[in-house]
C-alpha cells in the first residue's frame, strides 16, 4: 500500500506551489530553503522540476547551490540533466567546483561524453581527475567510435610523454643538487 501512494505522489509530481517556493528561495538567495526544497525533489524524484532546475542550474552564480542542484538532477535520474551537467562542467565560471558536475554524472552513460571526460582526467584537480576516471571506468556504457577512441588514446599517451619528460628533467635536477655538496 506504502508503495501504491509513493508512485501516486511521484505521478502527482512537485505541485505549482512547491515550484514557486523552491523558485523563490533559489532567486532570494535563501541558499539554505532552497537545498530543503531540493532535498524533497530529490528524494522523491519529481521528473516536474527538471526544467526548472535545469534553468537555475545553468543561471547561478552561486557554487553551492549549483552543486545541490546537480545532486537533485543526478538524483532524479532525469537524462535531460546530462548535457547541461556538461555544459556547466566545460564553463570557466566552474572551475575549481567541478568534482560534484562529474559526480552527478553517476548516473549516466557518458559514452557520448569521453572526450570531455577525458580532457578533464587530463587537465582537472585530483578530486575532477578522480571523479573523470571513475566515470570513464564505470560510464561508459555504449560504443565509441574508433575516431574519438584514439583521439581519446592519443591525447593520453601525448601526456604521459610530457609526464615522462618532466620526469627526467627533475631527476637530472634532483642529482645535479645532490651533487652540488659532494663538490
Amino acid at each position: 500500500m506504502l508503495k501504491l501512494i509513493i508512485k501516486i505522489i511521484r505521478l502527482k509530481g512537485f505541485g505549482e506551489l512547491d515550484l514557486e517556493i523552491l523558485r523563490k528561495a533559489i532567486e532570494g538567495g535563501n541558499v539554505e530553503e532552497a537545498e530543503s526544497k531540493l532535498e524533497e525533489v530529490g528524494i522523491n524524484k519529481y521528473e516536474n522540476a527538471v526544467p526548472l532546475l535545469i534553468e537555475y542550474f545553468k543561471s547561478t552564480d552561486n557554487h553551492r547551490l549549483r552543486n545541490s542542484i546537480a545532486i537533485t538532477l543526478s538524483d532524479i535520474g532525469s537524462k535531460k540533466a546530462i548535457n547541461p551537467i556538461i555544459e556547466m562542467l566545460n564553463d570557466p565560471k566552474t572551475l575549481g567546483y567541478r568534482g560534484t558536475l562529474l559526480y552527478a554524472l553517476k548516473p549516466f552513460d557518458c559514452s557520448a561524453h569521453l572526450e570531455t571526460l577525458v580532457y578533464h582526467l587530463l587537465t582537472g584537480n585530483f578530486e575532477v581527475q578522480a571523479n573523470s576516471y571513475q566515470l570513464i571506468e564505470e560510464n561508459i556504457k555504449s560504443d565509441i567510435t574508433d575516431e574519438v577512441l584514439l583521439k581519446c588514446i592519443l591525447k593520453i599517451k601525448k601526456e604521459l610523454d610530457e609526464i615522462e619528460r618532466q620526469q627526467d628533467i627533475l631527476t637530472d635536477a634532483l642529482e645535479m643538487l645532490f651533487s652540488v655538496k659532494e663538490i
